[in-house]
């Protein structure tokens, strides 16, 4: 955990520590990242679970928090998402404004976002202490689902053609 904590030094992320291990997530305390976040109506929250599996292992659980919301005549409404396992993403946003003040055109909001940037903090501090990755159940479950869908998948391709031969 502090090795990650070094290596998030200078990064929007911060490290919490939790029973299983620890959170590596973007610091939506930080005054910068909250002030981004309103104006500008970004929406995700990124966390990366870090789950300690006993002596030299570690899992990690990516988790986005999805958040929506608006107003509209006389209502409010709000959303909420989650998503679990492993997240694969990319985004780039930049936005251009003119200074009030001096009337020039300038980069109001410019930033990059990758999904697997938490999870290399993370490998590049275990791979220094020598530890493992392993699966977490998430990931486990999520593998499993895989493989009965194509072998579903499979079967019931294997049934239509035997059918259609028997015809």
């Amino acid at each position: 955990m502090d090795r990650v904590r070094d290596g998030a030094r200078g990064t929007p992320y911060a490290v919490v520590e939790r029973p299983y291990g620890f959170d590596l997530t973007i610091d939506v305390a930080d005054a910068r990242w909250v002030d981004l976040t309103a104006a500008h109506g970004l929406t995700k929250v990124f966390t990366h679970e870090v789950h300690v599996k006993g002596p030299g292992r570690y899992g990690i659980t990516d988790v986005e928090h999805t958040v929506s919301y608006g107003a509209g005549g006389a209502s409010l409404t709000a959303a909420r998402s989650i998503r679990r396992g492993r997240v694969y993403g990319y985004q780039r946003r930049v936005e251009l404004g003119v200074d009030a003040r001096t009337g020039e055109v300038g980069k109001v909001v410019d930033y990059t976002f990758r999904a697997g940037e938490g999870r290399g903090i993370v490998r590049r501090a275990a791979d220094e202490l020598g530890w493992k990755e392993a699966m977490n159940g998430e990931q486990k479950g999520g593998l499993i689902v895989g493989i009965v869908a194509i072998v579903l998948t499979v079967g019931v391709f294997a049934a239509v053609g035997i059918a259609a031969l028997l015809r």
